[in-house]
């Protein structure tokens, strides 16, 4: 017994050393999107017209500010959040950060909570409104056109969308791990196959987001050596 209690103890050890080392490095790493910069440009997108007028221009914005960082082939993909039937643009994907277009033209509502991310939400159309789910007093937000909001890492809220409602979120964590989120509620709705068109559209995403960090890397050592420069 004492011997499965010290095993026990250990793997909590190094399960919360492991934890602070990912927070550490998440808070200290440097970053492709500016959350201000980001918020600025979502703001300026919304209640521009149509929800494919906005994102257009959304996404022009986003591109004109950080080029071959948004993807501009990406598709819409089915994503089932916290029993949220919603539909999902991605336009940055990495493994410590995303860009994403959500929303449904239903009302839908579900609990999203427990990510290992930080993200600021701007309410392109429609509207929000949330519940803090731990809370002792019940305290319901709403979001209209415009509005901003942020959802915490390992909050949790009771989300409500109403019609034609579409948010743009930039969020910072350890992404791959929200993936569960969308693995369970897609097996819960018998839609396993929608998990897979999500991995391989955020995978393809990420892994051009590699490809370019990688690519500008090897030209700045390249350069360096030879002693050329890009100016």
């Amino acid at each position: 017994m004492g011997f499965l209690f010290s095993k026990l103890v250990r793997n909590i050890v190094i399960a919360y050393i492991i934890f602070s080392g990912i927070q550490f490095l998440l808070r200290w790493k440097s970053y492709t999107i500016s959350p201000k910069e980001f918020r600025s440009i979502a703001s300026k997108a919304q209640g521009t017209g149509s929800i494919a007028v906005t994102v257009s221009r959304l996404s022009s914005d986003l591109s004109r500010a950080y080029v071959q960082a948004i993807s501009s082939d990406t598709p819409w993909v089915a994503l089932c959040l916290g029993g949220m039937n919603l539909k999902a643009l991605f336009l940055h994907a990495s493994i410590t950060e995303f860009i994403a277009v959500l929303g449904s033209p239903f009302p839908t509502s579900g609990r999203i909570g427990l990510h290992w991310s930080n993200s600021t939400c701007t309410v392109l159309t429609g509207s929000v409104s949330r519940l803090t789910d731990t809370a002792n007093l019940a305290n319901k937000e709403v979001f209209n056109t415009g509005s901003n909001f942020r959802h915490g890492q390992f909050e949790s809220h009771i989300y409500s969308f109403g019609d034609d409602t579409y948010i743009a979120c930039y969020g910072r964590g350890v992404i791959p791990v929200s993936g569960l989120w969308a693995v369970t509620g897609a097996i819960s709705q018998g839609e396993p196959l929608s998990v897979a068109h999500l991995a391989f559209a955020y995978g393809q995403a990420t892994f051009n987001q590699i490809s370019i960090a990688l690519t500008k890397t090897l030209n700045y050592y390249k350069n360096k050596a030879t002693g050329k420069s890009e100016l």
